[in-house]
């Protein structure tokens, strides 16, 4: 009998033993088994979730496991904003939450967390967890939802501000808002550009997206990117809100009772606009409606000089935040009889080229007029890669170590069928001699280059030829052959290209069919979202582009509004939104020797 009860006190102790050290023991991650996958799971909220009436200033939720916090800052998003953020700490298997500032009255809360709660051990995320609390009577039960895509490219936008304001300021129109104060509901778009809103109550609101670069939730920064809906947006009901995660061991009774008001108002609110006799099963979930809004950043509406100075040497370029025609540059310390420089403007229009000829000046002193206003008075430093006033090398040194440059059309060594080549050269030609050169066609027959002056501003020589098939072509023009009208001169040159047969290319044929007259601009893009060929047009047409590489296409239009065959941006203010813009439904394969015939009904 005393062994027997030695043996019990032994076992006891042993069990106490381990129990203690269970007890003490730090998680840890295991040692061997199955790698833990499980996310940590709810099984108490205090107050409960949904609680109506909130008057603390805490809560607390407890889960199955260790938990600590991870990234909580860039994830957690609290609705209505808060000015002082609230404290949360980790401990043990659960999370405090303690408020900073005074809860407004009769106001649903939405704490969203992301996937920053985890398990201590794996980092396993409980994704997009949520608390809802009121201080009110009732937890407001309606939602919104939908997408915010780049306005140029229809490209998701990912972690973009979406907020909400109610229409109830009575010193500031609904419009201003975004400007000057901080939304009343926040939410935040994911990797594929989506959000949503729970815990909404039952108003229009208006909505507004924003990338925000100073993290105040205000539009205040001329590079933020924006996006809004001319109309105010009304949320809808799709069902009572779900425990998220809890555990069954949480009475169900405790969730009825928080939400017995929310269903009574909820279906208040729907009766006011829907006859119950006529609803069906699932008929409210079928009231939903998704949102898309389109990211743009706000068009100048202020002519600036954005830069200038020189781009490589004997160029200089002027840069302005607007189409830039009406603008005149004055030369205030230089004239000359003489032609001395060229201006060039950009495709927008919005940048000004000057070509400069044997001017004497290590510094240009010059106004930039806009109508009759001096924008700016520039003090331009002439020696370009130069950021001191360094004095000028002497011309004749200068022209020994540096030399004409060039460029050509000829990608990839191939030349198109119905392609000439040519050579682009940085500054206008004095003279060029292409019988200096030679072309040999073939393996061995030479011909003498002809040459003809392709642009107005004698950069650029087109070599007219008809060209054979499967043919290779090589020009050679040895140094001199070209020299721009400040002297420069050319090292010698060789331009080597091949042509293929047309059934090395595909033909591709749009008949483009707008439902509406008005300037469109039709644009071909390669995988990597280039332009390939670009067409302008205003009513039922057909493009055909008859050499096509084989390659995956994809074909976008855009609602050319104000007919300057350029997309333009929107401009908040006026409630301009950014030109419209419409991908082809599906990519398409160009293959070698086929034509590809489709039809785009737009509207």
């Amino acid at each position: 009998m005393q062994k027997v009860s030695k043996n019990i006190a032994v076992y006891l102790s042993l069990l106490a033993a381990l129990f203690f050290l269970s007890r003490c023991a730090q998680p840890v991650s295991p040692g061997g088994g199955p790698k833990d996958e499980q996310p940590p799971q709810i099984i108490r909220y205090e107050p409960d979730i949904y609680s109506t009436r909130f008057t603390g200033d805490r809560f607390k939720i407890d889960f199955d496991e260790f938990i600590q916090l991870d990234k909580l800052n860039q994830q957690l998003l609290i609705s209505p904003p808060m000015d002082e953020l609230p404290d949360f700490k980790a401990k043990g298997k659960s999370l405090l939450v303690k408020f900073n500032e005074e809860l407004k009255e009769n106001t649903t809360y939405t704490l969203f967390f992301g996937d920053a709660i985890v398990d201590i051990t794996e980092k396993n995320p409980l994704k997009e967890n949520s608390y809802v609390f009121s201080t009110g009577d009732k937890v407001d039960s309606m939602s919104m939802k939908g997408t915010v895509l780049q306005a140029i490219d229809l490209q998701a936008a990912e972690d973009v501000f979406v907020m909400l304001y109610k229409n109830n300021n009575d010193t500031l129109p609904v419009d201003s808002l975004p400007l000057t104060v901080k939304p009343f509901y926040l939410s935040k778009t994911d990797k594929n550009g989506k959000f949503s809103f729970s815990g909404l109550a039952d108003e229009k609101y208006l909505i507004f997206a924003l990338r925000d670069l100073n993290s105040n939730h205000i539009f205040d920064q001329p590079t933020e990117e924006i996006a809004f809906l001319d109309t105010l947006v009304r949320p809808f009901f799709t069902g009572l809100p779900q425990r998220k995660n809890a555990d069954s061991t949480v009475s169900d009774s405790m969730l009825i009772d928080s939400l017995s008001t929310l269903v009574a108002d909820s279906l208040m609110q729907l009766t006011d606009t829907v006859n119950p006799d006529t609803l069906e099963k699932n008929s409210l979930e079928n009231k939903t409606v998704s949102y898309e809004l389109l990211l743009f950043k706000n068009r100048d509406s202020v002519q600036r000089l954005l830069k200038a100075g020189m781009a490589r040497r004997n160029l200089l370029e002027f840069a302005f935040s607007l189409p830039a025609k009406k603008i005149r540059l004055v030369p205030e310390n230089y004239s000359s009889d003489s032609l001395w420089y060229l201006e060039e403007f950009s495709k927008r229009a919005d940048t000004i080229r000057w070509y400069l000829k044997n001017i004497p000046l290590d510094t240009l002193e010059l106004s930039v007029i806009n109508g009759e206003d001096t924008l700016e008075y520039l003090y331009l430093n002439l020696n370009y890669g130069s950021k001191s006033s360094r004095a000028r090398v002497k011309k004749d040194e200068q022209k020994k170590k540096i030399y004409l440059e060039w460029s050509s059309n000829v990608k990839g060594g191939v030349l198109k069928p119905d392609q000439q080549p040519k050579i682009r050269f940085e500054q206008p030609l004095e003279t060029f001699n292409t019988a200096l050169g030679s072309l040999i066609i073939g393996q061995d027959t030479t011909y003498r280059p002809k040459a003809e002056l392709a642009d107005s501003f004698h950069r650029v020589l087109l070599f007219p030829i008809e060209l054979q098939e499967e043919t290779r072509y090589s020009y050679y023009f040895p140094d001199s052959s070209f020299i721009d009208w400040n002297g420069y001169f050319n090292k010698e040159i060789r331009l080597s290209f091949t042509t293929k047969t047309p059934s090395d290319y595909g033909k591709m044929t749009m008949h483009l069919q707008p439902e509406k007259k008005q300037p469109y601009i039709f644009q071909m893009l390669d995988d990597k979202g280039n332009v390939v060929h670009e067409s302008y047009f205003t009513s039922d047409t057909t493009v055909s582009y008859p050499f096509v590489n084989p390659a995956k296409y994809k074909f976008k239009l855009i609602f050319d509004a104000n007919g300057n065959q350029q997309w333009d941006s929107g401009y908040y203010p006026d409630k301009i939104e950014p030109e419209r813009i419409l991908f082809y439904i599906k990519e398409i394969e160009v293959r070698a020797n086929w034509e590809i015939e489709e039809t785009w009904n737009i509207k």
